[in-house]
């Protein structure tokens, strides 16, 4: 009973608290002389977008222009938690992480603005066994990197954070570096130097019109005049669907409800001689740090509990929002206060000063969308932030690098715009969206399957005969057969860090197809049709064989489709296997 008064207590010193967030006052640059040319627009003045445009100028393209529709930071960062890490659970995305904490570390010294950056370093807690797999799994992917990141013992981790309740931690993944930063301050450090480097920022600058012109270049249209860009670069956020809309792309991106609390000072805070750790307490899906001397602490819901604004999707952002919240809820989030109180007991007799419940915008797989899109010339985007802050300053050197050399500096595949097309249609992107919002702090297993949303309107002629004949994997929006079952087989999708129960039948799958013959799905694949007088010539350059003297179109295609067909399914079946000690024998048996 007493746990549940103190719970009622926390919850009813949040009634009534902040809706809005205090924020300085808007200021505009229009006084500056109005640039009729650019080299490079950027449509947005979040993080993200004014990060590039640092970048942009102080690599040298000093012809950019940086358009916000009101204030910089109005959108998703104003209000965002603010956290940074070196951490993340795939490969390419670390050096993003990477870049933007190397660069904040040096942003206040270089631009003389202020940018209120901790890096207190930050603990993940594993408090059950599959939490320990998962740690040492990705301890694994890290040693490559040059970040340090270290699997700890319970007092090491009560060492970062003594006012755990030790009970249930059995371990802890520690990233010496990581913290939290000030993104107001962030961004306008960011557009200082910007500024310092030759680039124009204009606001208020809503645009009004994108208009494609016969030499590839754009004309974008404002209330205070046209400037003609030879790029444009959509960064607007939560507006980015709007943005896209005007040259007739649909963004799959949609604003998610994300809330966080800040309480006042606690006394048993305020007495540590130095600032706690960041604890991301998993099994109760939230985030924790210091802030002065209380505590903010941000939890993610379960998929069927968070809040969509699907009303964004189909009507629009509300003209005029910028730097408005919406109405908070703790009801919803009960369930992550009462486990986080017991994580931190201090909690439980916490004051609320402020609940924080305002959007950030998610794609249906939570990679942002990053690159030149398809189907127009010189249109790029960095749009899909769910983590806008730690994101910006190594996604604005990425695409800074990317537009000035002509390629990427490195491979960000995952974050492509182009994998999305029209099978991504409203109902897919809200139920993907709701996953991966929901899906936050889950186990994260290798070759990992998520089946909201599924099957799309992407379905090959054998999809319904095969369906339920083996288990299932998604392509590109398409239903693809991973691997078959047959009588005996352990069915089912059952994710492990240890061999899966698919590890013995793709290795079957494998043997029959170079001792006998074997069929494959191929539908997700890319299609060509080549054509011409020296369609022959191309080919033969292109491909390792050789193409049929006799170029009928049913054999040629025949033939080649066989042994395409032949060696992508062995390869793809060996790299699923995870032992690549025989497959050096396997493909010298295959050239004999």
């Amino acid at each position: 009973m007493s746990r549940l008064l103190k719970l009622v207590g926390f919850l009813a010193a949040g009634r009534g608290a902040a809706r809005r967030i205090p924020v300085r006052e808007a200021s505009s640059s229009l006084g500056k002389r109005w640039k009729d040319t650019a080299d490079t627009v950027i449509i947005g003045g979040g993080c993200v977008g004014v990060s590039l445009a640092y970048h942009l100028a102080k690599s040298g393209l000093k012809d950019v222009v940086l358009l916000e529709k009101s204030e910089l930071t109005a959108g998703s960062t104003w209000h965002a938690a603010g956290l940074t890490t070196y951490y993340h659970p795939g490969i390419n995305l670390k050096k993003v992480h990477y870049d933007s904490i190397k660069l904040y570390e040096t942003l206040e010294e270089e631009t003389g603005q202020a940018i209120g950056f901790h890096q207190p370093g930050s603990v993940r807690i594993a408090s059950t066994a599959a939490r320990v797999d998962e740690m040492k799994y990705q301890m694994t992917r890290a040693h490559w990197h040059v970040t340090p990141q270290y699997f700890i013992t319970p007092e090491k981790v009560q060492e970062l954070f003594p006012l755990l309740n030790m009970d249930k931690v059995l371990a802890g993944l520690y990233t010496p570096g990581d913290g939290h930063i000030d993104p107001y301050s962030l961004t306008m450090a960011l557009a200082a130097g910007a500024r310092m480097y030759g680039a124009q920022i204009y606001n208020p600058a809503p645009v009004r019109a994108l208009t494609p012109r016969s030499d590839g270049k754009w004309d974008v249209q404002t209330p205070h005049g046209t400037i003609q860009a030879n790029r444009i670069v959509n960064t607007a956020g939560f507006w980015a669907r709007e943005v896209g809309q005007m040259i007739g792309f649909d963004h799959p991106t949609i604003p998610v409800h994300h809330q966080y609390v800040v309480t006042a000072t606690v006394p048993e805070v305020k007495a540590l001689k130095k600032e706690l750790a960041v604890i991301r307490d998993l099994e109760g899906s939230y985030y924790l740090r210091q802030e002065r001397d209380g505590l903010l602490f941000g939890p993610y819901e379960k998929m069927e509990k968070m809040v969509l604004q699907d009303s964004w999707v189909r009507d629009g952002v509300p003209p005029g929002f910028g730097k408005e919240l919406f109405e908070s809820d703790l009801d919803r989030i009960m369930e992550h206060i009462e486990m986080a109180m017991e994580m931190v007991p201090v909690l439980k007799k916490a004051n609320i000063i402020n609940v924080v419940s305002g959007p950030i915008t998610y794609t249906p797989d939570l990679l942002p969308m990053v690159g030149p899109h398809q189907g127009v010339r010189n249109y790029w985007t960095a749009i899909g932030f769910g983590y806008g802050v730690i994101h910006a300053g190594g996604i604005g050197k990425f695409l800074s690098d990317w537009i000035r050399n002509g390629e990427p500096p490195y491979d960000l595949i995952e974050c492509d715009p182009n994998r999305y097309g029209k099978w991504t249609d409203v109902p897919f992107m809200c139920a993907k969206a709701r996953e991966s919002y929901g899906f936050n702090n889950v186990v994260g297993y290798p070759k990992e399957e998520r089946f909201a949303g599924r099957p799309t309107s992407r379905r090959s002629g054998v999809y319904d005969l095969l369906k339920d004949k083996g288990s299932m994997g998604f392509h590109a929006g398409w239903e693809q057969p991973h691997w078959f079952y047959k009588p005996g087989d352990d069915i089912g999708y059952k994710p492990s860090f240890c061999r899966t129960n698919w590890f013995g039948p793709v290795g079957r799958e494998c043997k029959l197809v170079m001792e006998k013959v074997g069929v494959i799905d191929l539908t997700p694949f890319g299609k060509f049709i080549v054509k011409g007088k020296d369609s022959l010539k191309l080919l033969d350059r292109l491909f390792a064989n050789t193409m049929p003297k006799l170029l009928c179109t049913f054999s040629a295609c025949m033939k080649l489709r066989s042994f395409m067909v032949h060696m992508i399914y062995v390869i793809h079946k060996c790299f699923l296997l995870s032992s690549f000690v025989e497959m050096p024998n396997r493909f010298s048996r295959m050239y004999q």
